[in-house]
This record gives structure tokens, C-alpha cells and sequence, in this order.
């Protein structure tokens, strides 16, 4: 199948880079209004220039809308500007100082200016590696990793339930942190185990191929292959784990529409709307039950629908954002390399390596005083936390132009199997916005694909 280079336009980013110029110019009249006004001031510039970009983009053909590089800013734009292009006035109770706010607001936005010119560092050509040159598998081969990447997935929930499929959905809908798989119910060996749930994540891309490739398999197949990929979407949810429940439908989506034979506006777009409609609504409610559980949430039906209405909010990550930058240096020194250290340490099991450390020398929670509840700050806070603003600019630019290599998994001549590991790579991507500390821990799934194909394990 012959994918032509993703890129992104060069008008796009001037757009881009103008309206966050525009956004640095503007939010700072707004101090005296209130702070959600000054993010907001920041977002809506922001926002449009991401939109126009992605307008000149569509230039190029649908396709190039399939890139990595995009997923990164819409996703960070999501995490720490889009909430407030609605009324947030719960904000203003935030107990931070405008000066506070404008130090996130400029930690967000040489972040994604500093992103999107980092992706025009690599040239849009054929990936040259011969092992990330990945031949087709068979439909047969594909089955089978379905049903072993479901399987190993789910593995560590069924062990603590003695199998009982039955049992492990019932206890799905549990309030968090309830359920029989909690960490330590499996022993020393629990953390290996749970590493191995990665493996459910190679499902939802598999699938959206497989979509395309329906006619090649049996009736049993696609009903086994699809009720896997339905516990793993419903497991996410009932999770209330919303990068997770997204990742698992962006991936799907993406699946399906780098491998259709031809991309037109009623076989792209009509999929991408009812995605981002069934993402929307799943991370609304799933704001509502994540603490109480989906069973609970179910039952009280009342408490359900007041508290699914009461905020359009995501998480405030620019007001986390503004609490730990402000404490550093002031309060604590910056983190330098460990955070580094402790992203390539993260995934390796507590069980093989028991003198593993257990975190950073001093957590997100304790820079930021905040106690009885942990605090995600994205990526930006985390460059932060390692090297001031020459960290936020130094690890964007890094990842815009990790994000425009990866685009080159997507050039021609990629198999089918090439393009669904390539959509995996929009798991890692989405979830290293929200922390690049997950980074190494997200492309394990990728790492056990490229392993099977070139190994020649199944074919």
C-alpha cells in the first residue's frame, strides 16, 4: 500500500507559531480580570492556530491528518489550553498568583512553539532502519497475536479471579483501587505481570485493520476478535482511566484509516466524528464515576446525571503546572537527568531488579504541597522540574522531532502490519504528552511487534 510522506505544511506553522505569539502578547491584560481569563486569552489564539494549520495541511490530502506530530499538539493543547475555551470560573478559586499563572502559560507555550518547529528537523523520507522495514503478516498471524495479545493482557486480572471471565468484568465495575488484581494480591511477581497488560494495546489497532480485512476471515474469527477488542474498550472505561479510553479509540481509528484503499471525505471524516463523539461522551461520564465506580454510577442514576453536568473541565494541568514551577528553584533545586534515569528505569520489574528505586527524589506532590491526591503536570512540567525553560524548549524539541521521524513509518513502501505499528506509536506518543516518564514504558507493545515479525515467531 503506497502512503505518501506526512508533513506538515510550512504555512501551517507560521500560523501556528503567529497565533502563540499572539497568545504571549494577550494573556497578560487579562491579570487584572482573573486568572481563567488569562488562560483563556492564551487558548483561544492558540486553538486557532492549530485549527488553520491543520486547514493547510488537508492541502496534502486527507492522509496527511495521519501524523504523529499532530496527535502531540492537539493532545497537549487538550491537556493543558483547550478546557479553557469554555467558562471556568471554579479556577479562579485556585489558591496561585497571576504571576504563577503567567510562568505556566509561558512553560505551555515555548513548549508548543518550541514542539512545533522540532518537527520540521527531520526530513519526510522512508524509514531506512531494516527493522522497522516490516514485511505483511497473514491474516492467520494476525489472529493469533490478537488472541495472544488479549490474553497476555488480561492475564494478571484472570489469575486473581482463578479465570473467572464472569468475575473479572463484575469486578471491573468496582469503585478503583477495589479490585481483586490490585497491586500486591500477586506477590513479588505482581509488577511483571501488570507489565504485561501492555500487550492488550496491540489489539485496538490490529482490529481497525482487521475491519478492512473482514472478508478474510470467518464469522467465529471477527466475533472472537471483536469481543477481545470490547473488553479491552470496556475495561478502560469502567477504568476511568480517560488518556487510556482514548488511546484505545485513536489507535483503532487509526488502524482503519491509514489502511483503507482509498481515503474520501464520507469514509474519513464520518469515522473521525463518530470517534471523537464517542470519546467525548465516555470521558465525560467517566469523569462522574472514576472514584465511585461504573456499577455504583449505574445504580444511582440520579447522582449520576448532576454529577456528570458539573464541570467542562479536564483536569487543570496549567494550574499544576503553575504550582510546582513556581517552587523550583526556589523551594527545590531542579531535577536534572533523573528524571531521565527514571524514565529508562520505570518499565524494568521491581521483581527482577529489587533494589529498583521507587520514584523520584522528591515527587510532583510534595514540590506542589499537595497531599492526599497525586498531580499530573504533562510533559512541559516534567522538562520543567528537570532544567527550567531550557529543558521545556530542549525535550519539545526533541519530541517534535521524534514525532516527524516516526511519521516516516507511515512512507511507502509499509505493509499493512508496518502501518498498525506505526498506529501503536500514537499510544506512546499520547501518553507520553501527559508524562514522558511513561515513554519507555509505551512503546513496549511496539518493541513485542517489531520482536514477532522480524523473529519470525508468527506468520
Amino acid at each position: 500500500m503506497k502512503y505518501h510522506a506526512p508533513t506538515p505544511s510550512g504555512s501551517g506553522t507560521a500560523c501556528l507559531l503567529a497565533g502563540i505569539a499572539i497568545a504571549y502578547f494577550l494573556y497578560p491584560q487579562q491579570a487584572e480580570v482573573g486568572i481563567s481569563s488569562m488562560a483563556e486569552a492564551a487558548a483561544i489564539p492558540v486553538g486557532i492556530g492549530i485549527l488553520v494549520g491543520i486547514l493547510f495541511d488537508l492541502r496534502q490530502g486527507l492522509r496527511n491528518l495521519f501524523r504523529t506530530d499532530l496527535l502531540c499538539l492537539v493532545g497537549i493543547y487538550a491537556l493543558t489550553l483547550a478546557e479553557f475555551l469554555f467558562p471556568q470560573e471554579g479556577f479562579n478559586t485556585w489558591d496561585i498568583t497571576t504571576e504563577e499563572v503567567a510562568l505556566s502559560l509561558n512553560i505551555i507555550l515555548l513548549g508548543i512553539a518550541t514542539f512545533t518547529i522540532g518537527r520540521h528537523l527531520v526530513k519526510p523520507v522512508s524509514m531506512k532502519s531494516k527493522w522497522l522495514t516490516l514485511s505483511d503478516l497473514s491474516s492467520n498471524a494476525m489472529f493469533q497475536i490478537i488472541i495472544i495479545g488479549g490474553f497476555l493482557g488480561f492475564l494478571y486480572m484472570l489469575l486473581s479471579v482463578n479465570f473467572n471471565i464472569f468475575k473479572m468484568i463484575d469486578a471491573m465495575m468496582g469503585a478503583r483501587f477495589t479490585q481483586p488484581w490490585g497491586r500486591g494480591s500477586l506477590g513479588g511477581w505482581n509488577s511483571l505481570l501488570t507489565e504485561l497488560s501492555l500487550m492488550m494495546y496491540i489489539v485496538p489497532p490490529l482490529c481497525g485493520v482487521i475491519l478492512n480485512r473482514r472478508h478474510k476471515f470467518s464469522f467465529f474469527q471477527l466475533l472472537l476478535i471483536f469481543s477481545i477488542f470490547s473488553l479491552v474498550l470496556f475495561h478502560s472505561f469502567a477504568s476511568g482511566t480517560r488518556n487510556v479510553f482514548i488511546s484505545h479509540i485513536s489507535t483503532f481509528l487509526m488502524g482503519y484509516l491509514i489502511t483503507l484503499p482509498r481515503n474520501t471525505i464520507p469514509n474519513t471524516i464520518i469515522p473521525i466524528i463518530l470517534a471523537v463523539l464517542i470519546a467525548g461522551y465516555g470521558s465525560h461520564h467517566m469523569l462522574a464515576f472514576r472514584t465511585i465506580g461504573l456499577r455504583n454510577y449505574v445504580e444511582n442514576k440520579v447522582y449520576a446525571i448532576e454529577k456528570a453536568q458539573e464541570t467542562l473541565a479536564v483536569d487543570y494541568n496549567l494550574g499544576s503546572i503553575a504550582t510546582v514551577a513556581s517552587n523550583m528553584p526556589k523551594n527545590y533545586n531542579f531535577l536534572g537527568l533523573e528524571i531521565l534515569t527514571w524514565s529508562i528505569v520505570k518499565p524494568l520489574p521491581r521483581a527482577l531488579w529489587p533494589g529498583k528505586p521507587e520514584g523520584l527524589s522528591v515527587s510532583i506532590e510534595e514540590i506542589a504541597g499537595a497531599k492526599g491526591f497525586t498531580l499530573a503536570v504533562t510533559y512541559l512540567g516534567e522538562a520543567y522540574m528537570m532544567a527550567g525553560m531550557f529543558g521545556v524548549a530542549a525535550i519539545s524539541l526533541f519530541f517534535g522531532a521524534l514525532a516527524a521521524w516516526w511519521n516516516r513509518m507511515a512512507i511507502s513502501p509499509q505493509s499493512d502490519y508496518g502501518l498498525v505499528v506505526y498506529a501503536l506509536g500514537f499510544f506512546a506518543a499520547g501518553i507520553t504528552m501527559r508524562s514522558m516518564i511513561w515513554l519507555t514504558t509505551a512503546i513496549l507493545p511496539i518493541i513485542a511487534m517489531i520482536f514477532v515479525q522480524k523473529m519470525g515467531l508468527i506468520r
